[in-house]
């Protein structure tokens, strides 16, 4: 009787049972270099379940991972002042019809579209290897030519709307995938070259 039971369970038990839901972002330290004059953020980052955002995606959920990087010049005696504030967005989702995930990233050119039927291998060719531009050096430069800075980056993951599982549902949900992360870092831009003409 009880093997009987057992057994029933396990048939009976969804597919997808065991794949939970992300709980949170794992997020490398991000750190600020110039490249070319511009200052980019990098950092790598994805979620603690794969598997779990395996399944939303499979499921026809549309996710955005928004990125917003405030840079702040530090004060002595006030509350630090706003230098550059920017948001970005990178859309993922599948395509059922190709059977690929499908990301939009932005990258230091414009935002671009890969494609990949594994998810692990388009996440590691994309969140794990972001390269943001922030602001042109010499833009900070302008302002205060030597200024430290701090870095506040704030990471979420999103639906973009409502889940197709939900639609017809009254139950509350929160667009919410995972908390927000908050990372805040020092940037001291590198000194001006002087001009030896």
């Amino acid at each position: 009787m009880c093997a009987a039971f057992c057994l029933l369970f396990v048939l009976c038990r969804p597919p997808d049972a065991h794949a939970l839901p992300p709980r949170e972002i794992i997020m490398d330290p991000p750190a600020a270099v110039v490249e070319d004059g511009m200052i980019i953020l990098r950092l790598a980052l994805t979620v603690d379940n794969e598997e779990g955002l395996f399944t939303l995606l499979k499921d026809g959920a549309v996710l955005e991972l928004g990125l917003s990087v405030l840079v702040e010049r530090e004060r002595t005696l006030w509350r630090n002042a706003k230098a550059v504030g920017v948001d970005f967005s990178s859309i993922l989702q599948h395509d059922p019809l190709s059977r690929d995930f499908v990301l939009r990233v932005p990258t230091p050119d414009g935002e671009k579209e890969v494609r990949d039927r594994n998810l692990s291998r388009l996440l590691q060719a994309s969140w794990r290897r972001l390269a943001l531009p922030v602001a042109s050096l010499e833009e900070l430069r302008r302002k205060e030519p030597a200024a430290s800075y701090q870095v506040v980056l704030t990471v979420s993951l999103r639906h973009t709307g409502v889940p197709p599982w939900l639609e017809r549902s009254s139950l509350f949900w929160s667009a919410e995938v995972v908390p927000q992360v908050k990372r805040r870092f020092f940037f001291t831009p590198p000194p001006a070259r002087a001009n030896n003409r």
